[in-house]
């Protein structure tokens, strides 16, 4: 009997190529489409999951109470970690770290080799909490000795050009300090946390001792809890560890899920609200509703179809087939063409991962897992029997002589239901094409406003080698070359923040709140340089002697501070005395998702590890003035190899998520609204073919191929015109709560709705009136005579 049905299911299908094709399109579109997101959620979902106590490890962050406001970040004491190992009983193991972002990159030398590596230091139990696979060495003494580095396989290749016996061998750290291999470790693509080798964290304590004191924050704690403990109840307990140790009120550790982290990465005000988790509901959500758009045309083209094998059920009734019997007939139709359609749709997510990788940066392998495979024969058995239930109930319910003799008629709910799925399709279109004109206005905001200072044509790279201490000469030597504007150094990368501080004070201080200043040290030129504004005062200048007790503030830190004319006012610094010399105009160094923060400018004259050097070069020719950089460059530091990076680029990453995100919606909102043409397309079809006599008669009559085309389009105008009134209010409400992460946001013009449903209004019309017109130019006396 199954075989029968699938025999006339394949004929019926093949009988009308219109329908199956139409069907075919759209539904293998959107299983395609929802199979690509499928990819990509599950990919993001993959991160730091793979640890094997992922559940009991933690990261201390802080919430920090500044200005009246909170905020939250991931850094704390070095201090922290063994604190909390010693003092309380529920902790396993626990490391401070200090994350690859704060250095620049190290330069490893091996014989001859030179290599540029991204390095971190981690305390002991680092590799007990994280259980990265070691390849080489034991994971509970990898970090024991002061003189041990860590390395990644890929490292370990590049070095020795092999990952065997390479424990005890030694590796030059900046051509200066001997360490020793002490573990070669596998570094997944799914973690979040990317390096190239780890050091002790307690010997960067005692080349920088700042970071094992309780009053500085910067570093990253974590911790593995016992099994079974609660983690509310340790952040009860630990929530008052920095005040003891510091008498500071305003920071209050807890732990977070590690594994959290990535996925909710953005927070407002020391709550959790969003990031890349955010987009992954959004566009869960959007293949869920393009697979569901493509499953209303399915059945709305089913329906229509079915009312067109009346005879065919009513004949079978009459010879004895069962309701169920038919039932199974039209599931079997359905479901065959789903299982098409989801292989056809394989083979186009197929090929075209490529393209989606390289939309989405990612790496995603199409690989036939379990999972993977359970949730295809999902979306195909969803397809096919929610495609197929309603043509399939609706067609079988019908007594066999009503439907011989034509005396079937619509319901009013019949119709109703049809055209409210053609009004959900349509909903959903509307509002993303408004959600793409946003996002679109949003990202060309974020690129064209002026951050504060001229990010363009700045080549940047770290001071390292010999280099350090003498930044200020090397800044000199640059100005000289030709096509080279200006030149300076910095401790910050201008992009995020870097180093933070609440220890400023000054007179006439009314706030009882703690007010964090974010950190900038640079060399003379160095406001020059980058081209920022002065809204009093002056930079630093050696036209006024000596200048390493001034300080230049930005306008928020005045305002925080709450100072009227403070050119020429005394503040202090870590308890030491500095004179403000100047007010820079605002300047963003994180991303406009932030608000500005108050900051400060010391000058320095080089000589640490974390200075940036700045050129500013002009436009044109500028491979040969970075090859004139590089000449200057080598002969200050020889053995350390040459890399740099454009400043512009680095502020442009910032905004890398959001981009790609609305790259990905104008691709989704042009598939939804394509599929859903397609079912607009053929119930047009049907409509026109239902009222064929109709159009014979009124085109005897006298009616126009105008007035004919109007009255087959109006009534899908109509519901278009519904759709909208759904959807305006719909985006602008979902949009509003996007825009309101941006602290620096557009507002949503009405301009957007009008361009939204003009554009569903012409692609509509477009859509209809090829079937209508082609309907109303049929011969009448050839109408009339096919009824």
């Amino acid at each position: 009997m199954f075989k029968n049905y699938l025999k006339i299911a394949f004929r019926n299908l093949k009988k009308d190529k219109q329908f199956t094709l139409l069907n075919v399109i759209g539904l293998s579109a959107g299983i395609a489409c929802t199979l690509l997101i499928y990819c990509w959620v599950h990919d993001e979902l993959s991160y730091d999951k793979f640890f094997e106590n992922n559940s009991r490890i933690y990261q201390v962050m802080e919430h920090r109470k500044n200005s009246g406001s909170q905020s939250l970040t991931d850094e704390s004491s070095g201090l922290v970690s063994d604190a909390l190992k010693v003092q309380d009983g529920a902790v396993e193991y626990a490391a401070a770290v200090a994350p690859p972002d704060w250095f620049p990159k190290s330069t490893l030398t091996v014989g001859d080799k030179n290599i540029k590596a991204s390095g971190q230091y981690a305390g002991k139990d680092y590799f007990k909490i994280f259980s990265f696979k070691m390849l080489a060495g034991d994971r509970n003494s990898v970090l024991d000795a002061k003189n041990s580095i860590v390395i990644s396989e890929d490292l370990a290749k590049r070095l020795f050009n092999t990952t065997e016996n390479v424990i005890g061998r030694g590796i030059k750290v900046q051509q200066d300090k001997m360490f020793f291999v002490s573990g070669v470790y596998e570094l997944p693509v799914h973690s979040s946390q990317q390096f190239d080798f780890v050091q002790s964290f307690d010997y960067l304590g005692d080349v920088q001792n700042w970071v094992k004191t309780w009053g500085n924050g910067g570093p990253h704690n974590f911790v593995m809890l016992k099994q079974g403990e609660d983690v509310n109840a340790f952040n009860k307990r630990i929530v008052h560890l920095i005040t003891k140790n510091t008498g500071d009120t305003a920071r209050m550790p807890f732990a977070m899920r590690f594994s959290d982290n990535y996925l909710e990465n953005t927070f407002n005000h020391g709550s959790r609200v969003g990031g890349r988790g955010e987009y992954i509901k959004l566009f869960s959500l959007v293949a869920i509703f393009i697979l569901v758009i493509a499953c209303i045309n399915f059945m709305n083209l089913s329906t229509a179809k079915a009312s067109g094998r009346m005879k065919e059920v009513g004949i079978k009734k009459v010879i004895g087939a069962e309701r169920s019997q038919l039932i199974m007939q039209f599931l079997s139709e359905s479901t065959l063409l789903a299982t098409f359609t989801t292989l056809l749709a394989v083979g186009i997510a197929w090929l075209l991962l490529p393209q989606f990788n390289q939309l989405t940066g990612k790496d995603i392998h199409l690989g036939f897992d379990p999972s993977l495979v359970l949730t295809l024969i999902g979306i195909t058995l969803f397809t096919g029997i929610v495609s197929g239930s309603y043509p399939a109930l609706y067609v079988s319910k019908f007594n066999p002589l009503a439907i011989l003799k034509g005396k079937i008629n619509l319901s009013f709910s019949e119709l109703i239901a049809r055209k409210g799925l053609v009004v959900f399709q349509f909903t959903i279109s509307v509002v993303l094409i408004v959600a793409v004109m946003v996002v679109y206005q949003q990202i060309q905001f974020i690129q064209s406003t002026n951050p504060g200072y001229n990010k363009a044509n700045v080549v940047r790279f770290n001071s390292d080698g010999n280099l350090q201490g003498k930044e200020e000469t090397f800044a000199e030597a640059l100005r000289e070359i030709p096509g080279v504007v200006n030149a300076s150094f910095t401790t910050h990368n201008l992009v995020g923040r870097n180093f933070g501080t609440s220890g400023l004070s000054w007179s006439g201080n009314t706030t009882d709140q703690t007010v964090y200043f974010e950190g900038f040290s640079g060399g003379y030129n160095f406001i020059e340089t980058m081209d920022m504004k002065m809204a009093d005062g002056r930079p630093f200048s050696k036209n006024f002697g000596a200048e390493d007790t001034k300080v230049v503030l930005n306008e928020t830190a005045v305002k925080a501070m709450n100072m009227k004319d403070p050119v020429g006012k005394n503040i202090k610094i870590f308890g030491s005395n500095f004179q403000i010399i100047g007010i820079v105009k605002d300047f963003h160094f994180e991303s406009l998702h932030e608000a500005v923060k108050p900051a400060f400018i010391l000058l320095t004259h080089g000589g640490g590890p974390w200075n940036k050097i700045m050129i500013r070069i002009k436009g044109g020719d500028q491979k040969e003035t970075i090859a004139k950089i590089q000449q200057v460059y080598e002969s200050y530091n020889q053995g350390f190899p040459f890399t740099y990076s454009f400043l512009d680029e680095a502020y442009q990453k910032q905004y890398e998520t959001e981009v790609r995100i609305s790259t990905l919606s104008e691709y989704f909102s042009v598939l939804a609204i394509l599929i859903s043409c397609l079912g607009l397309f053929g119930l047009v079809a049907f409509t026109a073919q239902k009222r064929q006599k109709e159009i014979g008669i009124r085109k005897v009559i006298g009616a126009s191929v105008n007035s004919l085309t109007f009255m087959l389009t109006k009534d899908f105008l109509k519901l278009v015109f519904i759709a909208a009134l759904i959807a305006f209010p719909a985006s602008w409400y979902l949009l509003n709560q996007w825009l309101n992460g941006f602290a620096y946001r557009i507002n949503i013009s009405p301009i957007v709705f009008v361009i939204a449903i003009v554009s569903v209004i012409l692609i509509t019309i477009l859509t209809v009136s090829f079937q209508a017109i082609k309907a109303a130019l049929v011969n009448p006396v050839k109408s009339l005579r096919s009824e």
